[in-house]
């Protein structure tokens, strides 16, 4: 459905009404069916009715109709789910012109991997409204989500980043690959979660195993039953002796029953939960099967899923089939049959042995899934931002050196360009500048892309080059009053923080108006010697402060340089250009900011 346009937002919005459009036509076929299969239904009632009445028609005649009503019912059937399929499509591609347009109010946040103990999650907007994840999930499950999450909270080795950016590369063109995941399964994206899966199999490994004669006495008592009405009907067996052994059988299953009544009542309670998450597993597991790819990522996923002598999909659908089996027992008209047959047992330990023989199996899949979902949602962000480039990786020094980095989550007709350059001889620098003037922004914009590149995803840079950095930052320090904690001590607490990471390995630290709790000349002095400890623990990255007398930390012998934000106003009013420039400011705003307020300054 893909059509030759010049930006994402024109393909996406083409393609929706694509969808759209044939959704509303094969609903209409839809409604055609479904009249046709009433008029037919009506006909051979009609016919029947009329050959037992004037036994006109031949009594037979009334079939023929009723196979053509069935079968316009059942095309009616297929025409829906495939409307269904459509119109998950069209929710995909309505939720991609939301992140190009920034919507953030109709995209998945991601609040529930907010974590405000995070050494950078908080500070950089990764989760919540208006955040990174909003602009980079379009996974179909909670296994994506979880995937994606896991990915931005954590940078990857070297080997796995270049791993994802060629199954991105890979996967960004291909419209169809999208689709098929939109459409897969039924459920919405609040019913797939990981921790269904891992919480059953947790909770079936903790209990008994059932001894090897329980899984194959069900099995005698069924032809036993079944022979008996046989026999009557033969004459072998008189209906007082069948009733009599009718009856004894029954009691023999009640107690049969009764022996595992705990261990099978726990198992059908379990797989409530699997019922609507087993179906799209296994539709995920069949795209992922059915595709060749060239990427090594995307290959060695598939291969994960052959490592046995049966499909994946196969084995996790064989798994559905038991738990909808199982289900069975509660419509109404089969409940009294499931009792005598011992429905419920049967099925139970059925899907107690498939746990044991493939549970570690469901798991590696799940992964899989997971992984492939996440890696999706980074071909989408690369396809919904062509301007972006994947940066060079460098085997080097702490390096971070950026042309034109951008802030991904600002729209780029608005967004401000900046060059930044941390290496050997310029190990941090000092940004300073009044507020509002873009420091924070600044900081946030290089935390988010040092993200994006560990990610393995596409950069708001013309160019970037980065050497293996975690990441720390202090932008968005939280005071706790339960935990009777102050916003200085929790500054303090994470400064620490990011001194022990700089100990441990390469570190990329943003600290913005950093010692803003304490005096200036004690800020002053500590924020040297903080700069020290990570400087002489080899990390860089950069400081804010609207104190200037900050900048003289640059100049104390340290491998820093001083850059600023400048601002302008007149009349009362501040403009900010939001261009980064080399040096200190020279000017003050302090008149300004009091004519903001509306006193006169003249008199």
């Amino acid at each position: 459905m893909q059509q030759e346009t010049s930006t994402p937002l024109s393909v996406y919005s083409q393609c929706s009404q694509q969808v759209q459009l044939l959704s509303e036509q094969i609903n209409k076929r839809r409604g055609i069916w479904l009249y046709t299969s009433a008029f037919l239904a009506l006909l051979a009632c009609a016919l029947l009715y009329e050959s037992f009445v004037s036994r006109k028609p031949p009594y037979w005649s009334f079939i023929f109709p009723a196979i053509a009503a069935a079968f316009s019912l059942r095309q009616a059937q297929q025409h829906h789910k495939r409307v269904l399929k459509l119109l998950s499509v069209h929710s995909y591609y309505e939720k991609g012109i939301a992140r190009l347009k920034h919507d953030w109010d109709s995209l998945d946040d991601g609040k529930d991997f907010i974590d405000s103990s995070h050494v950078y999650a908080s500070d950089l907007d990764l989760f919540g409204r208006g955040s990174l994840f909003q602009l980079l999930c379009s996974a179909r499950t909670h296994l994506g989500r979880d995937t994606l999450a896991q990915w931005m909270k954590a940078p990857a080795r070297r080997e796995e980043v270049l791993g994802r950016r060629e199954a991105v590369s890979e996967l960004r063109e291909r419209r169809d690959l999208f689709e098929s995941v939109a459409a897969a399964g039924t459920s919405a994206i609040s019913d797939c979660k990981p921790g269904t899966f891992q919480n059953w199999l947790a909770e079936m490994s903790s209990r008994p195993r059932f001894p090897s004669w329980a899984s194959v006495l069900p099995f005698l008592f069924i032809p036993v039953l079944i022979a008996l009405p046989f026999l009557y009907w033969v004459g072998a067996l008189s209906l007082q002796n069948l009733w009599l052994s009718g009856g004894a059988l029954l009691a023999v299953e009640a107690i049969f029953a009764g022996v595992f009544y705990g261990r099978i009542r726990l198992i059908i309670e379990s797989v409530r939960m699997l019922s609507t998450e087993l179906p799209i597993v296994c539709e995920l597991l069949q795209i992922i099967e059915r595709e060749r790819f060239s990427s090594a990522k995307l290959a060695v996923l598939a291969g994960r899923l052959k490592a046995g002598q049966t499909a994946a999909s196969h084995t996790v659908r064989h798994l559905n089939r038991l738990v909808k089996l199982l289900e069975e027992r509660n419509n109404e008209w089969f409940t009294l049959v499931s009792w005598c047959l011992l429905w419920g047992t049967q099925f139970s330990m059925a899907i107690d042995r498939w746990r044991r023989r493939h549970g570690s199996d469901l798991l590696e899949y799940l992964s899989v899934v997971g992984e492939f979902e996440a890696l999706l949602s980074l071909a989408a962000y690369s396809f919904e931002h062509p301007r972006d480039v994947f940066p060079e990786i460098a085997d080097s020094s702490p390096t971070f050196e950026a042309e034109q980095l951008g802030h991904p989550l600002l729209d780029i007709s608005v967004c401000i360009f900046n060059d930044v350059r941390l290496a050997d001889d310029v190990r941090f620098l000092i940004v300073s500048g009044s507020n509002m003037s873009g420091k924070s922004t600044f900081l946030r914009a290089v935390g988010c892309n040092a993200v994006l590149a560990w990610m393995g995803a596409p950069v708001r840079c013309a160019k970037l080059r980065l050497s293996r950095l975690q990441i720390a930052a202090a932008i968005r320090v939280q005071d706790s009053v339960t935990d009777g904690r102050s916003h200085f001590l929790a500054e303090m607490q994470r400064l620490r923080l990011m001194i022990d990471l700089a100990s441990q390995g390469p570190l990329l630290f943003l600290a913005d108006e950093i010692m803003s709790g304490t005096n200036s000349h004690d800020r002053r002095i500590a924020a040297e010697w903080v700069v020290r400890a990570l400087v002489r623990r080899n990390a860089i990255g950069l400081i804010t402060t609207h104190d200037l007398t900050l900048t003289e930390i640059a100049a104390n012998g340290l491998p820093g340089r001083n850059v600023y934000f400048e601002d302008s106003g007149e009349g009362g009013e501040l403009k900010f250009d939001y261009k980064l420039r080399p040096g200190l400011l020279t000017h003050s705003n302090a008149l300004n900011i009091v004519r903001m307020l509306g006193i006169d300054t003249e008199t």
